[in-house]
């Protein structure tokens, strides 16, 4: 359950603080940003147990590398569109925030690729705020498989425009 809420937080904060290292919103810019849950909270919202309808909502902070510069925050959402928390489908949003404004994501991911086998899934980059307004592009998140928790994320931003 934790591996959903991951998902999201991992997208939001990649988004966030990719665009923080950049001083100003410039075209075609690649952010590789590192995130690290410090709230994690299922919801079962379906049927009782892992299932369609449940939601992990997560917040944490966002760094340059792990243990690097601190660059903002992110908090976001997945939600579980089939399967359970080994396999199937979430949808997860998230926000990144940076200095200078805000930067949102969202995508779909296979469940099992990204929080089983610690491969990379992609995220779409869907707008921002004050500097990064006209954000848009794609991305990849990848969450490591030995981190408890799926408490952090590895994300690489593609601003174009």
């Amino acid at each position: 359950m934790n591996k959903f809420a991951k998902l999201s937080g991992a997208a939001i904060v990649a988004s966030c603080g990719a665009l923080a290292l950049a001083p100003m919103a410039a075209a075609d810019t690649t952010l590789v940003l590192f995130e690290h849950d410090t709230v994690q909270h299922m919801a079962d919202l379906g049927a009782p147990g892992p299932g369609p309808g449940d939601q992990f909502i997560f917040a944490g902070d966002l760094f340059d590398r792990p243990g690097g510069m601190f660059l903002g925050t992110t908090g976001g959402s997945c939600t579980t569109l089939s399967g359970n928390e080994t396999a199937g489908k979430q949808a997860c949003n998230g926000t990144f925030n940076l200095a200078g404004g805000q930067i949102v994501v969202q995508g779909v991911a296979d469940t099992a690729g990204l929080f089983g086998s610690g491969g990379t899934s992609p995220v779409s980059i869907v707008g921002g705020t004050g500097i990064y307004q006209n954000a848009h592009g794609t991305g990849t998140i990848q969450i490591p498989p030995d981190v408890p928790n799926q408490a952090d994320a590895n994300f690489v931003l593609n601003l174009t425009g």
